[in-house]
């Protein structure tokens, strides 16, 4: 029941702080790389949150470990790829929480987020798809990609290759990504 919670918790963490989830990935296999400087473990600058990137070789993905603000921990699948100029991960749950009942396991979705990334020496810079963006743009009829809303949630439903051409086009606009944040690299 606590992995089922934590689970959940980050779900909904995920829409608060803004990220836009999308059932389909935004990496192809042919897409994903590997970036020998982004393995490693990189913490906030309060040292509260801390990521540590572990490359899988030969299936070319990390195993991402992140601890959060209050010490919760958890693990991620990422998969690195390049559109243009900019480099993306695209993020999801590894492996569902371990529930003892399969009906409320039915009931998890291991959706895609994804995060703009750049690394200068030991600084990672990244920001996430802006939800509110995503949002008003649906809204006002700018965004036509592919979603489905479900109460205060937009999932996006495009396909990969859709994703790419969207993302790669809104890629360098001020407003569809939130601020950016830093990571520093953990010596």
């Amino acid at each position: 029941m606590r992995h089922l919670m934590l689970f959940l918790t980050c779900a909904v963490a995920a829409v608060m702080l803004g990220c836009v989830p999308s059932l389909q990935p935004l990496y192809s296999e042919k897409d994903s790389i590997l970036l020998a400087p982004l393995a490693g473990t990189w913490v906030s600058e309060d040292g509260k949150e801390k990521f540590t990137f572990k490359a899988d070789e030969q299936e070319i993905k990390y195993e991402v470990t992140c601890t959060d603000e209050s010490g919760g921990t958890g693990k991620l699948e990422a998969h690195l790829l390049r559109l243009g100029k900019h480099l993306f991960l695209d993020t999801t749950v590894n492996d569902l929480p371990e529930i003892k009942c399969a009906y409320p396991k039915c009931h998890l979705l291991p959706v895609h987020l994804f995060t703009k990334i750049s690394i200068e020496g030991d600084v990672l810079h990244y920001a996430t798809l802006d939800y509110g963006w995503i949002k008003k743009g649906i809204e006002q009829k700018k965004i036509t990609l592919r979603h489905e809303a479900m109460k205060d949630m937009t999932f996006l439903t495009a396909s990969t290759k859709e994703l790419q051409e969207f993302v790669l086009v809104h890629a360098d606009e001020k407003d569809a990504f939130q601020t950016p944040k830093e990571l520093h690299r953990k010596k």
